[in-house]
């Protein structure tokens, strides 16, 4: 079987167009499944094939400040922000949440070096693909994988010194129950670090976010059931709310959407990238970026437990 350099097989055009087929079918069934299932088979359905990198499998839309040439490339640069703010070191031990096939793991264990990295996913193949990379690359005795829900940590009380989650937090059932989950898992002192995608406060979601906030208002905190239209500054308030001390919330939308827009309006020209399923292409194209885009947030919060 011939791969790329990332890995990914080869396919003929016909082969192409029957797997796209079967991912649309299976993408069809998703809103029939179990709440707690849809993101990971979303994600295994997406797979390696429809990534746009040319030497990485990461998941992510990437932190453009410094003009990388490459998507794999500010995809390393997010994951060195998320570093940076977490204060990551050779003494922590440190929960990724929503990991992807691993390619931050594999990096923050090189460059900054933790004692430990487990990583915590939904998605099944992910984890699979991650783990079978670690021992590869002869990581597996510093980084695991394993399954396991956001909102649910299978992990004791105060075991961990960081917790991040890498552009995954928009998927967990609720951003609040996340919160408090990282807030019980961690260490005094510890710290959690998102890079996440929330909503844009503007004329089009000013109405929405006061309809929540007044509902909200007139709700017991036991009685609300949130599905995290957060904007900036209510992600702020929320992590507040979990217990979380010295919160720092800002915005980097400006460094992320429209830099991407360029760069995949180039890119998505490349042989490579026929094999990535049309859906995918039309939703991540300079046109489709330029529509979602604009009403998107992407920010990095930082809090600390006391």
């Amino acid at each position: 079987m011939t791969l790329t350099t990332a890995g990914i097989p080869v396919e003929t055009l016909s082969e192409r167009t029957s797997r796209w087929a079967r991912e649309c079918l299976e993408w069809a069934k998703v809103p029939f499944l179990p709440t707690g299932q849809r993101v990971g088979r979303v994600y295994d359905i997406v797979g390696p094939q429809n990534l746009f990198g040319e030497d990485s499998l990461f998941i992510n839309l990437g932190y453009w400040h410094d003009a990388p040439e490459s998507l794999d490339e500010a995809s390393r640069d997010l994951a060195r922000l998320v570093a940076r703010e977490a204060g990551l070191g050779p003494d922590d031990i440190q929960l990724d949440v929503g990991f992807g096939y691993g390619d931050q793991d594999f990096l923050w264990a090189r460059e900054y070096g933790p004692k430990e990295i487990i990583g915590m996913n939904i998605a099944t193949e992910q984890i699979d693909i991650a783990a079978r990379r670690a021992a590869e690359l002869g990581l597996s005795d510093r980084i695991r994988f394993e399954y396991g829900s956001a909102i649910d940590l299978p992990r004791a009380d105060a075991s961990c010194t960081k917790v991040t989650a890498l552009e995954s937090a928009f998927h967990f059932p609720s951003r609040a129950q996340f919160f408090a989950e990282a807030h019980r898992v961690l260490q005094p002192g510890g710290k959690l670090v998102t890079a996440d995608i929330t909503v844009r406060r503007n004329a089009i979601t000013e109405p929405m976010l006061r309809v929540q906030d007044r509902v909200e208002a007139r709700q017991q905190p036991s009685d609300r059931i949130e599905r995290d239209v957060l904007d900036l500054g209510r992600y702020r308030k929320a992590l507040q709310a979990a217990g979380f001390d010295q919160v720092n919330v800002y915005s980097i939308r400006r460094d992320v959407y429209f830099p991407l827009a360029r760069f995949l309006g180039k890119r998505l020209r490349d042989p490579d990238m026929h094999r990535v399923n049309p859906v995918l292409r039309a939703t991540f194209s300079r046109p489709g970026l330029l529509v979602w885009g604009p009403w998107a947030d992407y920010i990095i919060a930082v809090g600390t437990k006391n």
